[in-house]
């Protein structure tokens, strides 16, 4: 591109700055490129989760352990470091990370549900649902998984109730 600036010596170098810098505002005014948008696994205000059924059914408390898959491992005590690897942070990749080893043809694996009654601390009924992946290959024998408690009155998964469960 060719631009013939016209005119007196000082006229003519405004004009040549005003048009590089008009140039430049050009080539600098497209867009930022975005950074690809990382996954949010649990939104800031995530919904409470309900089961279908008082007491749980072994599928309510599957249904539950997933739709509470974003909550952070950190909020139990016992699952701050528990899981496969050392990045996992939600109870969904905590699991995730057991799932996966379960993909083995020659090996015996299988989803356990247990729904146990029992009461707060203040007394409230509630159910205490334990959800445990097992897995049993001669003397390689584990089974990792979540616990939590479903308040009977509304069926409402108690967040704060949530702990990491294992035994080899």
């Amino acid at each position: 591109m060719t631009v013939w600036l016209v005119g007196s010596g000082r006229r003519v170098r405004r004009l040549a700055v005003m048009a590089v810098l008009l140039v430049a505002a050009a080539c600098n005014s497209a867009p930022a490129p975005q950074a690809a948008p990382q996954p949010s696994v649990a939104p800031p205000s995530a919904p409470a989760v309900r089961v279908a059924h008082v007491p749980p059914t072994p599928k309510d408390v599957i249904e539950a352990a997933m739709a509470s898959s974003g909550m952070k491992l950190q909020a139990s005590a016992n699952c701050a470091n528990a899981g496969t690897e050392p990045t996992d942070e939600t109870i969904g990749r905590y699991l995730a990370g057991f799932l996966a080893e379960l993909n083995a043809r020659d090996k015996k694996n299988w989803i356990e549900t247990r729904i146990e009654p029992g009461r707060s601390a203040s007394g409230e009924a509630l159910s205490i649902c334990t959800l445990t992946l097992r897995h049993e290959d001669g003397d390689d024998r584990w089974g990792w998984g979540i616990q939590f408690k479903v308040r009977s009155s509304d069926g409402l998964v108690l967040p704060d109730s949530f702990s990491c469960v294992g035994a080899g």
